[in-house]
């Protein structure tokens, strides 16, 4: 692909996925929140594409906007998050997540600004081999993970069912 379409590509996406983020944290609309993830979660899908990540793309289709959205947007719709968002439970920890999500964003920049990347070191890329690690060697991790996301759902459903503080 020739340098200036690759860099017009890749500029486009910077822009729209910073103001994308921005608009899945400031939408006061829970809904309008979860469509701008979508969108957000399909454009790194095609920055994969771009990278030529083809499997990284496909995953993160089936399971980010096919699985992780589709879980988010049931728990809205079970969850009554107007009741929530009118008690003010999660503003008074803005400030605190500003703070958070500088020093977090300040530590990534420190890792990466020195970071080199030599087309030397990166291996070949075979599906077949990411299944044969992700089931032997990483075996443990990977049963790990879906034992913390099943406790992520039931503590969603234990969340869901609480009533609100007026109604006890």
């Amino acid at each position: 692909m020739n340098p200036v379409v690759e860099q017009a590509f890749f500029t486009y996406f910077f822009i729209s996925l910073c103001i994308l983020s921005i608009g899945v944290i400031a939408s006061r609309n829970i809904i309008h929140s979860a469509f701008y993830l979508l969108i957000f979660l399909l454009h790194v899908a095609a920055v994969f594409l771009f990278l030529n990540a083809e499997f990284l793309m496909v995953i993160q289709i089936i399971v980010y906007v096919g699985g992780v959205l589709a879980l988010f947007i049931f728990a809205i719709m079970v969850m009554n998050i107007k009741e929530e968002l009118k008690h003010k439970r999660f503003v008074r920890f803005a400030l605190a997540g500003v703070l958070i999500g500088a020093v977090f964003f300040s530590g990534v920049y420190l890792f990466v600004k020195d970071a080199k990347i030599t087309e030397k070191n990166l291996p070949e890329v075979d599906v077949s081999l990411v299944g044969k690690l992700l089931y032997s060697y990483y075996l443990l991790p990977f049963e790990i993970l879906s034992i913390v996301l099943l406790v992520a759902l039931i503590g969603g459903i234990i969340l869901a069912k609480k009533l609100p503080r007026e109604d006890r």
